[in-house]
């Protein structure tokens, strides 16, 4: 099989295979309603969480019970399936989890860690009667490549054992784990989203902004790699922003040669930043994503604001705390 490039798809399995974009809609769907597990991988801004939001939408437009799971709120395998069970409408409230955690205090057993309470939770999910509608997980990101391992792997059969089909959406860095022995048994199917080809890319572009002509923004498109996330970040700068691409692709080719200077990690952090349009040191999904602690993105980004390749302010947070917010400079300064 091949993309519409007439490159050979990579089949990284014998008993696996992988599909172009095209496709992955209606397999997903397909595989829901079969309550095949799948694995869906690809690169940051690949389009894995509008693929499943999508992907919801459908399914309960035709009456398959569908909830979404934004897995990266969590940070290890018990927050993970404690936020299952809030999305299902099913944690218990604060009183009862306080008790119930009171009483499992003060109950004499084997000191196994948190392997017990792990177990407590996924049992709760069961359905003793054999009656209840399966359900389809729709979890975009895990906790950690370990702590994914750790649910996918270890508690495989377990999981197995609950009344959910689970498709899974990761970054292309938690392959690896996720299909690693024995957490790849638990997928039926892997599904690997592929680079958007131009006409999809045209076809996202006409829906964020006016385009008309092809041969204005194909520069945009060459320079996203069919990244959708890209795209839309180089997009914004350049279809909104009043400026030319060109002076778009000149402002960013020199950001980060001036990154690359400092280190890996400043281009790293930049590239982040180029993608989100901004971001802040305590922002857990960029933490995440880069592996780093809140001081150390705090260190990187003074680094680049020293160098003149970010620019910073201060607004409010979510909580409606003050929080610096870090933004590329169209201009690069000096240090």
């Amino acid at each position: 099989m091949a993309d519409l490039s007439g490159r050979p798809l990579r089949d990284t399995r014998p008993d696996r295979k992988l599909y172009s974009p095209r496709r992955e809609h209606a397999l997903l769907r397909k595989s829901a309603e079969q309550g095949l597990n799948v694995l869906v991988v690809g690169d940051r801004g690949s389009g894995k969480t509008t693929l499943l939001r999508q992907l919801a939408l459908d399914l309960r437009d035709h009456d398959v019970p569908a909830v979404f799971v934004d897995g990266k709120l969590a940070t290890n395998a018990y927050s993970f399936l404690e936020l299952v069970r809030y999305q299902l409408g099913e944690a218990p409230n604060l009183l009862e989890a306080v008790r119930d955690r009171y009483i499992r205090a003060f109950q004499p057993r084997p000191n196994l860690g948190e392997a017990p309470i792990l177990l407590d939770i996924i049992d709760s999910l069961r359905d003793p009667t054999g009656t209840q509608p399966r359900t389809v997980l729709l979890v975009d990101g895990v906790p950690s490549a370990d702590e994914a391992h750790r649910l996918f792997g270890r508690l495989r059969d377990e999981l197995w054992e609950t009344p959910f089909t689970w498709i899974v959406a990761a970054d292309e860095r938690d392959r690896a784990a996720l299909l690693r022995p024995p957490a790849d048994a638990f997928f039926d199917r892997l599904i690997e989203l592929a680079p958007f080809d131009e006409p999809e890319q045209l076809g996202l572009l006409r829906k964020r902004a006016s385009v008309h002509d092809v041969r204005a923004v194909r520069p945009l498109l060459e320079a996203s790699d069919g990244n959708p996330r890209r795209l839309l970040a180089l997009a914004r700068d350049a279809l909104e922003g009043g400026t030319t691409v060109k002076d778009i692709l000149d402002v960013r080719a020199e950001r980060a040669r001036a990154a690359s200077e400092l280190g890996r990690p400043a281009s790293m952090l930049l590239a982040e930043l180029e993608a989100r349009g901004a971001a802040s040191a305590s922002d857990k999904d960029l933490l995440q994503s880069l592996g780093w602690t809140r001081s150390r993105a705090v260190q990187v980004f003074s680094e680049l604001e020293k160098a003149g390749l970010v620019a910073s302010e201060t607004e409010k947070g979510p909580a409606g705390r003050p929080r610096k917010v870090y933004r590329p400079r169209d201009v690069v300064g000096t240090t």
